[in-house]
């Protein structure tokens, strides 16, 4: 090791913003690699007509603790929406209310409204509530800071196993699936049971888990965690091969030559990882291989006024429905600023194979499609929206499919490949939570690799792989 150590980051998402911050608050050398021509990877706003697009993550929930903390140091205020979350189901030629925050009263109305309308029968909605209530029994498990305390929950059963056991298939199809959808971008077949039993209590079970928004949105954050990194981000250097050396990680191959560095954070997704770092061993390719991502079309609209209910944010669609779309939200109902005065933003969702089946075809016919299918559902909509824009996402949000935790706290137990350290969303409990807080813990595991007697902000016991 060199007197003054170094440390190549390779990605500049989150998680590898995340891990040159922290290594250059404790005095190290790191060199961040970006392959795209801006930092922040899936985080990315556009500006389009006046309206504010976030592509990718638009938003932190109060209990991520790990996102609130950066965001204190990094000097980015955070304030919670501007109205409690509301929102709806697609049923019998209708959209059922789901009533926001956490009070008797939108309980109540919830009730009585899935009641009302059919939306479940009275069974549905004690096993709903039952479901609730296990939640809320297992709680502390369910922690976007430490994955270690989720592994007991996390075994081979997809989402959609668990629910139709514990909530029956009525309450699997036309209410936890569509929600789920809403938050993975995925059918509950393709997301494990315990990542699903974390964003279900997060994200509409848990009261006090409210959505909070950086000033600024969530660019600011990304621009604020940029600046903190200070000038060590070369943007548009793509990483051919990490360099292993005798199961050492010796440093990277840009197409300028080899980066030498003491040692090696990887903060890209698990499949680019996979094909960067070529000398892993078996385990842990075996590992990441488990680790898959949603497929997802967004389409964009800015429109004169919602389509939607006043105040709703997002309506979910099943898919016993036949519809293209899994659903569609008001980006503008949790954050006002992204659009004009008075007008609305909708973001339209399309998943798997009806995402494939928009993938093929031109932008033009993809707005196309899109449109009509939300007129199909919400007649309110304009034909004739101020603008119109695809986000096609063929890698969206990790999955965290059956067992997958549980293969990386083994593969980070065994370790393997030494001064390599993998950071990114897929090594926790998927979120932008979990993408901070394991690129501050593979800084964590470098500073004790490197001897520099820091261990940064503290990593778990879950420190990433780097023995």
């Amino acid at each position: 090791m060199s007197n003054d150590p170094s440390v190549l980051v390779v990605g500049a998402g989150l998680a590898g913003l995340a891990a040159a911050y922290e290594l250059r608050r404790n005095g190290v050398n790191a060199q961040v690699l970006e392959a795209s021509a801006r930092p922040g990877g899936r985080t990315k706003r556009q500006m389009i007509g006046g309206f504010q697009v976030d592509l990718g993550a638009n938003l932190f929930l109060e209990t991520y603790g790990t996102a609130r903390q950066m965001a204190d140091r990094l000097g980015v205020p955070l304030a919670r929406t501007p109205l409690p979350v509301h929102s709806g189901i697609y049923r019998n030629g209708r959209f059922h209310g789901l009533y926001g925050g956490g009070g008797p009263v939108s309980l109540l109305k919830t009730a009585k409204t899935m009641l009302s309308f059919q939306l479940l029968s009275p069974r549905g909605v004690w096993r709903a509530s039952r479901l609730a209530r296990l939640l809320e029994a297992r709680k502390d498990a369910l922690d976007f800071d430490d994955p270690s305390r989720i592994l007991d929950l996390d075994t081979v059963e997809s989402a959609a196993r668990f629910l139709e056991a514990e909530v029956g298939t009525e309450s699997l199809e036309w209410l936890f699936g569509p929600g789920l959808s809403g938050y993975t971008f995925a059918h509950p077949e393709q997301v494990g049971a315990a990542y699903a039993m974390a964003t279900l209590w997060h994200n509409g079970l848990k009261s006090d888990a409210w959505p909070c928004l950086p000033k600024g949105g969530m660019g600011a954050f990304v621009d604020a965690l940029v600046d903190a990194c200070g000038p060590c981000i070369s943007l548009s250097t793509p990483v051919r091969r990490v360099v292993l050396e005798g199961q050492v990680a010796k440093g990277a191959v840009t197409d300028a030559g080899l980066v030498e560095a003491d040692a090696v954070v990887c903060a890209t997704t698990a499949s680019e990882a996979l094909k960067i770092v070529p000398g892993l061993p078996s385990n842990f390719r075996d590992t990441l291989h488990k680790v898959t991502y949603s497929r997802c079309c967004r389409v964009f609209f800015g429109v004169e006024s919602s389509p939607l209910p006043p105040d709703w944010y997002a309506v979910g669609i099943p898919r016993q429905t036949g519809s293209l779309i899994a659903g569609m939200s008001n980006a503008a109902v949790l954050a006002p600023e992204v659009a004009p005065e008075g007008k609305a933003l909708i973001d339209a969702l399309a998943i798997d194979s009806q995402a494939d089946e928009l993938f093929a075809l031109s932008d033009g016919g993809i707005e196309e499609r899109v449109l009509a299918e939300i007129c199909r559902f919400a007649p309110r909509m304009s034909r004739e929206p101020i603008f119109a824009h695809v986000h096609r996402w063929p890698e969206a949000v990790c999955l965290s499919p059956g067992g997958t935790m549980s293969a990386l706290h083994r593969m980070r137990q065994e370790g393997g490949v030494r001064g390599l350290f993998l950071a990114g969303e897929y090594m926790g409990v998927p979120s932008v939570n979990a993408a901070l807080r394991s690129g501050l813990d593979a800084a964590g595991a470098a500073l004790e690799w490197l001897g520099t007697g820091r261990r940064g902000t503290g990593p778990g016991p879950w420190i990433p792989v780097g023995k």
